[in-house]
């Protein structure tokens, strides 16, 4: 359960309680939890929370806000100290690549007591092929991401191209082989997106690993894909999920490959579009 801030919404735990098979990870900024989630938490055995952060205190709060860090830390404390099973949510961009390139970062973690981590490439707004520059950035990230000098620059260059966040190929490639090093070496089990997904024959959109539901009802093939055939207002999961659609998708072997992206749908933006016109797809965005 993502959001947002799933912890918002005041059922959010006694949803995951009254489904007991199922297990439920939910993802928050850690700043929403409040004395009565922590102890609801402790006696779910169905549940875990995934707490985001962009990497240290300078690099999470110039995308969450002042003191997100501080609070994001002490809701991993509170989590471990009651036993219910906790990780890190990263979005790896070009701010924090350099960051996450550092093994004492991911040590610091795991000392905390984290036991989960996903790293989840960042995915431009819009499609491949759209982007303001023909290429990404050429100029290599530092080594430390801190550096203010080469935050202001890139983030003045986004402004206009958020492309510019998007990992370099020669990036991507070093990061997937910093993932793998620590899966060998290190005490914290990784999800990587979307180098994972080679292990199972490319892109697992469209059901065929997971499905998103907006906050409007309409059921896309991931987060990131703003189409649609069904609406859970309408309809059920399972008829959604055998939507032509859906479907198509998970047939269709080009689709599911990245290429040299972090997202299948993202990489081929024209055969999207022609399948939702094909099935009578709609946007959600233009909904919302």
């Amino acid at each position: 359960m993502a959001g947002g801030e799933p912890f918002l919404f005041p059922r959010l735990v006694e949803l995951c309680r009254e489904s007991k098979d199922r297990f439920f990870l939910i993802f928050t900024n850690g700043t929403a939890l409040e004395a009565s989630d922590y102890e609801r938490l402790r006696s779910l055995t169905n549940t875990g929370v995934i707490v985001s952060i962009e990497g240290g205190p300078e690099l999470t709060d110039s995308r969450r806000g002042p003191g997100v860090y501080s609070q994001a830390l002490d809701t991993l404390k509170r989590l471990e100290d009651i036993g219910v099973l906790s990780g890190v949510s990263v979005t790896i961009d070009r701010r924090n690549f350099g960051y996450w390139m550092n093994d004492g970062h991911v040590d610091a973690l795991i000392a905390e007591g984290v036991r989960f981590g996903f790293f989840i490439e960042y995915i431009p707004s819009s499609p491949a092929g759209e982007s303001s520059e023909s290429e990404n950035s050429t100029q290599a990230a530092p080594s430390c991401a801190n550096a203010p000098s080469y935050l202001d620059e890139l983030s003045q260059g986004i402004a206009g191209d958020d492309h510019l966040l998007m990992l370099t190929s020669e990036e991507r490639a070093s990061f997937r082989q910093q993932i793998l090093r620590w899966r060998s070496e290190k005490s914290i089990y990784l999800i990587h997106s979307p180098g994972d997904e080679e292990f199972f024959g490319g892109c697992v959109s469209a059901g065929r690993g997971f499905a998103h539901v907006t906050p409007a009802g309409d059921v896309t093939p991931c987060p990131v894909s703003n189409v649609a055939t069904h609406n859970l207002f309408d309809t059920s999961l399972k008829e959604a999920l055998a939507s032509p659609l859906f479907e198509q998708i998970r047939e269709n072997e080009d689709l599911l490959e990245t290429g040299d992206t972090p997202c299948g749908l993202f990489a081929h933006p024209k055969e999207v579009e022609r399948l939702a016109k094909a099935v009578g797809a709609y946007r959600t965005d233009a909904r919302e």
